[in-house]
């Protein structure tokens, strides 16, 4: 047991560090063909391909067709959370981008962590410790400050509630997957996922794509887009989501502007960062290391969970990414038993 929670503690800020180098992979992919392809167009094709190729991966095994047929068996569940996490996300982003400005609209999706210990504690029963509120909220703070650097944008209300829509949804979703789906394996949930989405998105992209259809040089940038960043980003971010919680997720995700800034400035196609830019990165990882690292409880050595782990919801994550229902009512556990067996002697 302590080799697994070894090993587990040591994987979390493995799959963290992944994700953010891969959603920062997005940012410097996505510019290009955004401009030259439409955003409804490229967030689409990306859906689309990235659902392929989930597919094919979680189809190669009898489990997990086993599992992706689990997921088809609620339809109106993957309808819902197909509209929170991808459709309507991606809709009401990139929307709200011509209305408002990029600035603005990243500076809104920024709020998600502190969303997500609002939504949590209202409606979903999370606890949420008054080090990891106060993180979330400079973290936060730091992330949205950094967006209103690139320009304030327009305050258009349309603009400003597609963009807060966006978040908040994929806010909800995060704890709604966690606890319908977390039995399962993301990587046969996606799928399902992706492809109800993808039906979602059409009949917003369809006037674009035939209008200014793309060239086959930005198809296939959108293919390796969707297959190549996007497939095994979504694959960790759920992962992550499964193991501690949309609220840990959400504060990494901030790391992202700021690492893209500083890839700029190594790749050498940017200045080095100002001294604003530095005092706002240093605010932002301190915020995020409040949320994201383990407490200590006082004289045990041992580690409290952040305020986004729900084991009586969840269960426990296996090594596969699912996590494992609790025992349920009236079973004893194999310890348990052990332990009552030898109280009796």
């Amino acid at each position: 047991m302590e080799l697994t929670l070894t090993g587990r503690r040591a994987l979390v800020p493995l799959l963290a560090t992944v994700l953010v180098a891969l959603l920062a992979g997005t940012w410097l992919m996505s510019g290009a063909l955004v401009a030259a392809a439409g955003p409804l167009t490229v967030a689409t094709g990306r859906t689309a391909v990235c659902c392929v190729v989930l597919t094919a991966f979680a189809a190669a095994r009898s489990s997990g067709r086993v599992q992706m047929r689990r997921v088809l068996q609620r339809p109106w569940l993957v309808c819902l959370l197909a509209l929170l996490g991808f459709a309507g996300y991606a809709a009401g982003t990139l929307l709200a981008i011509p209305r408002v400005g990029t600035s603005l609209t990243n500076l809104v999706v920024a709020l998600m962590p502190c969303a997500g210990v609002a939504i949590g504690a209202l409606w979903f029963g999370e606890r949420a410790s008054r080090h990891s509120v106060v993180g979330a909220v400079l973290a936060t703070a730091a992330a949205g400050a950094y967006a209103a650097l690139g320009g304030q944008g327009t305050l258009d209300a349309p603009g400003l509630l597609l963009a807060l829509a966006g978040m908040l949804g994929f806010a909800v979703y995060g704890f709604l997957y966690r606890r319908t789906l977390a039995g399962l394996s993301p990587l046969a949930v996606l799928p399902v996922l992706l492809a109800a989405a993808t039906v979602m998105l059409l009949p917003l992209t369809l006037p674009g794509l035939l209008a200014h259809p793309p060239s086959p040089a930005q198809w296939a940038g959108i293919a390796l887009l969707g297959g190549a960043v996007y497939a095994p980003a979504y694959l960790v971010q759920h992962r992550l989501i499964l193991l501690k919680g949309p609220v840990f997720t959400a504060a990494v995700q901030l790391a992202v502007p700021f690492t893209v800034r500083i890839g700029d400035w190594v790749l050498g196609t940017a200045s080095a960062p100002g001294v604003t830019e530095a005092a706002l990165l240093a605010a932002a990882c301190a915020g995020i290391a409040l949320v994201t690292l383990e407490r200590r409880r006082p004289g045990s050595g041992v580690s409290a969970p952040g305020p986004s782990v729900t084991p009586d919801s969840a269960g426990s994550a296996d090594s596969c990414g699912a996590a494992l229902p609790p025992t349920p009512p009236g079973c004893s556990s194999s310890t348990g038993s052990r332990t009552r067996a030898r109280a009796r002697r």
